[in-house]
């Protein structure tokens, strides 16, 4: 809460009194806002405080007509750098309540984002979390730049108070647990559809539109990547499967972009995604099993639109180190590095919503599963690239699960079998994906397919993840 003194309630005083008079045509405006920087700025900031909590709503807009207004002779407002320095000074004491009600004052695209620097620069980690979570409800109006330059259309496809709180985000330093308990809470305080609108923005999404026919896209994706950069050093599974959701809406909407025709040009590769999808890939390695539970868990209709989007951008470019990727990541779900073997990993049971014992292991594994057959199929490849594919997946998780464990407990599965398995599907490409999710499933040492109460949970998620 705002400290209240008589200092900050006077300096409040002063600054509404100052705003409500011009003088004659305005010419007092600027030496009045120079006033209020310099009164600002010789407040302690224990005291500094609380001048924004007592300027109201309508004060705060004053100031900021003031500040934007255009004149001379004493009639113009603040430049670019004295308006940041207004900002640095109440961000540096002000609450993240009051911060926010300050951003609603300075609602042009450029005072956001500068606001949002001097949050994220100056503001304190109690600050910087208030004001994140008091400026959601502004990301609902999908606030668009569409300037117009010599007969082509350029809209800047990003929100700009979800870019705000972005740059706010990103000032966590999840290095340090203060930052990393500061990061998780406001990501977790983010409804998830807030938190899509905020990750788009770090794509910096730029559409230049020549008519409804031709049209290019442009991406800055710098602070998309520093954001999952900062989510992987987290150490909570749900901030983790959150941005990871995020990041993968955003990595199926540029592909679906690139693939229109209306695109001026497409290339398969895609830098800009293949740096996501390579942060994603970090993330989901940090924790395979805790991320892909989040998924599974917020999931509703479960069809693994996500994570299958991710396996098909993880493959698309490189097959080879792609099949490597999620081979690996195949084992972790199938309890590599557990101690225990694929068919005891699979059986081990948590409790349920009300108590009840359920096989999470085998249903995290049958979420992977059907997503990874989905994400093979998405590709489109002929048979015999997609039987390739299988075939590394498999040897890499088998690899992957041998490592470390005793003689006798690793996975039962070959790369003898999983050949002679794939060429049963006579070079059709839908078959092999099916039969790659059918092996995902644990074999004993003797060969044998597992059979089991697991089996039904494992089933239940294997065939809905699929269904898209």
């Amino acid at each position: 809460m705002a400290t209240l003194t008589r200092a900050s309630f006077q300096t409040a005083y002063n600054i509404q009194s100052r705003s409500l008079d011009d003088g004659i045509l305005g010419v007092s405006r600027n030496g009045n806002l120079h006033k209020t920087l310099d009164e600002l700025r010789q407040l302690p900031p224990g005291e500094r405080e609380g001048v924004l909590t007592n300027l109201s709503n309508a004060a705060l807009n004053e100031l900021a007509s003031d500040v934007n207004a255009a004149g001379i002779l004493g009639a113009g407002g603040l430049s670019h750098d004295e308006k940041r320095t207004l900002f640095d000074t109440l961000a540096e004491s002000s609450t993240g309540k009051d911060l926010a009600r300050l951003a609603s004052a300075f609602d042009s695209r450029d005072d956001t984002q500068l606001l949002a620097e001097s949050v994220a620069n100056k503001g304190s980690l109690q600050s910087r979390s208030a004001y994140i979570e008091a400026m959601p409800p502004r990301t609902a109006d999908n606030d668009y730049g569409r300037p117009f330059a010599l007969g082509v259309a350029i809209t800047e496809h990003v929100d700009k108070d979800a870019k705000a709180i972005l740059t706010v985000l990103n000032s966590f330093d999840t290095g340090t647990s203060e930052g990393r308990a500061s990061f998780d809470q406001a990501i977790n305080n983010l409804p998830q559809s807030v938190l899509n609108n905020v990750a788009k923005a770090g794509i910096n999404e730029t559409i230049y539109s020549i008519d409804s026919r031709n049209h290019s896209v442009s991406y800055q994706p710098e602070a998309i990547n520093k954001l999952l950069e900062r989510a992987a050093k987290s150490e909570d599974a749900s901030v983790k499967g959150k941005l990871f959701s995020s990041a993968a809406n955003i990595v199926s909407g540029m592909r679906a972009i690139q693939n229109t025709p209306l695109a001026v040009s497409a290339p398969v590769a895609n830098p800009n995604i293949q740096g996501i999808t390579e942060r994603m890939t970090a993330l989901m390695n940090t924790d395979a099993r805790g991320v892909t539970n989040q998924l599974n868990q917020a999931d509703i209709q479960g069809t693994g639109l996500e994570l299958s989007a991710y396996i098909s951008e993880v493959l698309r470019n490189d097959p080879e180190s792609g099949s490597k990727i999620i081979g690996e990541q195949l084992a972790q779900l199938q309890g590599a590095g557990t101690g225990f073997s694929p068919i005891d990993f699979f059986e081990q049971t948590a409790p349920g919503s009300r108590g009840t014992p359920y096989y999470k292991n085998a249903e995290t594994l049958g979420y992977y599963a059907g997503a990874m057959r989905a994400g093979v199929d998405k590709l489109n490849a002929d048979g015999a690239k997609t039987g390739a594919i299988v075939k590394s997946i498999l040897g890499a998780s088998i690899s992957a699960a041998s490592l470390g464990r005793a003689s006798g407990t690793a996975t039962g599965l070959t790369n003898l079998m999983v050949d002679e398995i794939v060429s049963q599907a006579n070079g059709d490409r839908t078959k092999i994906a099916q039969q790659l999710q059918g092996l995902a499933m644990p074999v004993d040492e003797n060969g044998e397919r597992y059979r089991g109460p697991a089996k039904s949970d494992f089933n239940g998620m294997k065939a809905v993840a699929h269904q898209q």
